[in-house]
Formats: structure tokens, C-alpha cells, sequence
């Protein structure tokens, strides 16, 4: 029989070391990993006023086994797994909605554990510890009186899981890029419908055509100066999309110094030299992830080839498995991305509420997984529309 583990809470990733957070987190995971996460935290872009980290770990022998890393909130704004109806509807019964807890990585929509593990655990160790890690993580949501909590963007498995611990599940839907063996982007684009191979090979022969230069920049090709670079690119798109933006100079700078080992940038400039758009990005092994775009001056197709070609470009250049590039989608669907499912998890403390909201998602999922092979039917992918 195997030693029981010990369960902690903190509220500080200080609390661990990088050695042994990252021990637990798999390749397509990457922003679980210590210095993101605890970059954010460094830096005041989460912890302070909200997004307040709640770290339930387990320990067998000392040794750090397992992480579930969540969040006590205040509003719901930078999740992408929207609530703000469920929020209305709890405030016009009168019942308060915030605080909830929320696991995921903040500000970022994207798939991976949510659930740390060591690797040297059984498959029965894993999943007993999985339980007691969001048995834990309910009472303690249960003991702060919060209305509920959410677990976005997790693998398929980890939703199973969750229904057995008392969590209803939700269904999305993002699009992403899959390698299918492709030598180069010819290729790719062989796969797909006659009138989007042209308008794919049309818009990255216009913005060829621009004069502008291009960089692919990963590791110590990266410098400090591309951090301030990229904030102001970050910092001008989030602007004028969203109002005040999430992340702060530092988080980049931050990046630059701990995590730039992960990052793929995609600069364009100018003849002159003058940087004036690109894509912030994220990658480890076969798996990349497309996070922050911006320019200081429009040019038309710029966003496509930054946010979607030259991704693919490097994908098959290194023969990469997959490229995400987040939240909301026409753009890459029409450009070869795959609607793939998005799966959550949910608990609602409150029982009218929680009936309420479940038989919500129990329509929503019918509907999702309607929405989803509809679009893949419509794929420019030649394959999906066969199959």
C-alpha cells in the first residue's frame, strides 16, 4: 500500500521551487509551468486584487507529487469560458457570484492540465490524487464562501474526472492547426480547398511584396530590447480591443529573463529597420502556441502571416504536432484550422442555481458538439469535408 500524501494550501508560488513545480508538468502544458505563472505573480499582474492564487499541493516524502493550481476571483474577465450571464442571473436572485475560484492559466485560453502531476506516479496513484485534490479544492472554496468553481480549458480525461467529483461539464470549441507529416507549407496548402489554396498563396505574396522583413527569433535571439518591443505591440492591440490591458512592462521583461528559452517571436520591419508588428509565443517540444499580436501600423495581411503562416512555417519546419493560437476563430478556420472540442468544469454551491445552470449546459453541449462538426464539414480541409 503507498504512503499516504500530505495537502497544503498556499497562496504564494514562493511557497515551491522551479526544480520541483516543473517536474509535473507535461510538454503541451507549458504556461503550467513555474516561471510563467510565477512571473505573473512577480510582476502584479496577478495577486493582488484579483486572480489571488490558491495552490493545493501534495507531498509524499517531502517530494512535491501533485499541484492543482486555482484562483479566487473578483469578476470574470480574462477566462475566455464565459460566466458573466450566470453572474447577472445570481445577482438579479440576489445570491452573490463573487468570489468564485477559478483554475486556469490566468489571461490564457488555452488547453493543458489542470491537475499536476508527477510523472513517476501510477495511473491509479494519479487519478486517487486527482480526487483528493478537488475534493480538497471544494471544501476550501465551500469554507470561503464562494459561489462556485471553474476549471477552464482542461484536457478530456481531467472533465471525466471531474464529473466523478461532483463538477458538470461544459463543451467549446476553438480551431487549431494540426501537422499531418507536411514537408513544407506547399504541401499544407495542398490539403485544402482550390479557392483558398489562392487566397492563402495571394495574401502571403502580397505581404511579400510590402518590403517588409521578417524574424523568426526563439532563445538568446531574443533580447531585452524585443521585450519593450512586443509590450508596445501588446499594449496597442489590447487598447483597442479590450481597454486597459492585463499584462504590464515587467511580465515582458520578466519573460525575457526567466522564460525566453519558450518564446518564439515573429517580428516584422520595416526596410528602414523600424519594428512595426509581430506575434508573442509560446513553445515546447511539439506544441505551440500563438499568444500576443499587435502593430503600430496597419498593413493589410500582416496579421495572418505573423499570427497564422509563420507559425506554420516553424511547425513544419520542426516538426511540431500542433498549433494553438487561442480564443475566437474565423480567421483560422478559413485558413486550415481544425473546430476542435474545449472542454470545462463547473460546481455551483448554491442548488437552485446549480440545477439551473446544469440543465444550461446539458442544451449548450448538444448544441456545441452540433456547432462543431458543422464546421468541419464547411473545412477548407479537404479531409474533414470527406469524412
Amino acid at each position: 500500500m503507498s504512503e499516504s500524501f500530505e495537502i497544503r494550501i498556499s497562496q504564494k508560488f514562493g511557497d515551491f521551487k522551479k526544480e520541483e513545480w516543473n517536474l509535473l508538468v507535461s510538454p503541451d502544458s507549458v504556461f503550467q509551468e513555474y516561471e510563467f505563472l510565477s512571473g505573473l505573480e512577480k510582476t502584479g499582474c496577478i495577486g493582488q486584487s484579483d486572480w489571488s492564487p490558491v495552490l493545493i499541493s501534495a507531498r509524499r516524502n517531502g517530494f512535491l507529487s501533485g499541484v492543482l493550481p486555482a484562483y479566487v476571483r473578483s469578476d470574470s474577465y480574462g477566462e475566455y469560458i464565459f460566466d458573466f450571464q450566470w453572474a447577472n442571473a445570481f445577482h438579479r436572485a440576489g445570491i452573490p457570484y463573487y468570489p468564485k475560484l477559478t483554475v486556469a492559466v490566468p489571461f490564457t485560453p488555452v488547453t493543458g492540465d489542470r491537475i499536476l502531476l508527477h510523472p513517476d506516479l501510477t495511473n491509479e496513484e494519479r487519478e486517487s490524487l486527482s480526487s483528493e485534490l478537488l475534493q480538497k479544492l471544494l471544501e476550501f472554496g465551500k469554507k470561503q464562501e464562494t459561489s462556485s468553481v471553474h476549471i477552464l480549458f482542461c484536457k478530456e480525461n481531467e472533465q471525466k474526472l471531474g464529473i466523478a467529483n461532483s463538477f458538470a461539464p461544459r463543451l467549446s470549441h476553438q480551431y487549431h492547426w494540426f501537422n499531418k507529416g507536411f514537408a513544407n507549407f506547399e504541401e499544407f496548402l495542398a490539403t485544402l480547398v482550390k479557392d483558398r489554396r489562392k487566397t492563402i498563396r495571394q495574401e502571403r505574396r502580397k505581404i511579400s511584396e510590402t518590403g517588409l522583413v521578417f524574424q523568426t527569433l526563439t532563445g538568446d535571439e531574443i533580447t531585452e530590447n524585443h521585450a519593450h518591443i512586443f509590450y508596445e505591440f501588446y499594449k496597442d492591440t489590447h487598447s483597442k480591443k479590450w481597454g486597459q490591458p492585463y499584462l504590464n512592462r515587467q511580465f515582458f521583461l520578466e519573460m525575457y529573463e526567466t522564460f525566453r528559452h519558450r518564446l518564439l517571436l515573429v517580428l516584422a520591419s520595416d526596410p528602414s529597420g523600424r519594428p512595426i508588428g509581430g506575434s508573442w509565443n509560446v513553445f515546447r517540444e511539439g506544441f505551440l502556441f500563438g499568444r500576443y499580436w499587435g502593430a503600430l501600423e496597419h498593413v493589410p495581411n500582416l496579421h495572418f502571416e505573423c499570427c497564422y503562416y509563420r507559425l506554420i512555417d516553424y511547425a513544419i519546419e520542426h516538426k511540431m504536432e500542433r498549433v494553438e493560437a487561442g480564443a475566437q476563430g474565423e480567421h483560422k478556420f478559413l485558413r486550415g484550422y481544425e473546430a476542435v472540442p474545449m472542454y470545462s468544469l463547473h460546481h455551483i454551491y448554491n442548488e437552485q442555481g446549480r440545477a439551473a445552470i446544469e440543465s444550461y449546459l446539458e442544451r449548450e453541449i448538444a448544441m456545441e458538439r452540433e456547432n462543431i462538426s458543422a464546421y468541419n464539414a464547411q473545412s477548407p480541409i479537404k479531409a474533414l469535408r470527406e469524412g
